[in-house]
């Protein structure tokens, strides 16, 4: 009996110092991963605004904007007729960087300065400036109508 009660004691204590050693050697050491080249990267505004353009048959409401970088605009549809807010030069829409009509309808959709769609009275589309630059903008629907952000 004083044999068996040794085996299992020794069984059991090299499981509690395997489990100790396991659980020590565990690092909670975070890796950063410094060759990642973060020259590009666009500076969190913290105090981000949203602010709200309202088109109506006679356009944009305000028809010129001056915002910071990192904040976002909202275009309301007000009108009648459909109206489709994008980036300068109709019918490309390539003013705005990174932007273009071609990226409609892709994964890249949501990130270029383009509803790249009509939008009915009272549905809205929101987009994030992060370009600093004076941004010429149109309704591709209704070329006439047209507008500038100014990004500082």
């Amino acid at each position: 009996m004083n044999r068996g009660v040794l085996t299992i004691s020794v069984i059991i204590l090299l499981v509690v110092v395997g489990i100790l050693a396991y659980t020590f050697s565990q690092s909670d050491e975070v890796i950063v991963n410094d060759d990642e080249d973060n020259s590009n990267s666009i500076p969190i505004n913290e105090n981000a605004k949203t602010y709200v353009i309202e088109i109506t048959s006679e356009g944009f409401i305000p028809k010129s904007l001056e915002i910071t970088a990192g904040d976002s605009i909202t275009w309301i549809n007000e009108g009648v007729e459909k109206s489709w807010p994008a980036s300068a030069v109709h019918p490309s829409h390539t003013n705005y960087p990174g932007s273009g009509i071609s990226k409609c309808g892709t994964d890249q959709s949501d990130e270029i300065f383009d509803a790249c769609k009509g939008l009915a009275n009272g549905e809205s589309w929101s987009f994030t400036f992060n370009e600093v630059g004076t941004w010429n903008y149109h309704d591709h629907l209704n070329s006439e109508h047209f507008g500038t952000i100014i990004v500082k």
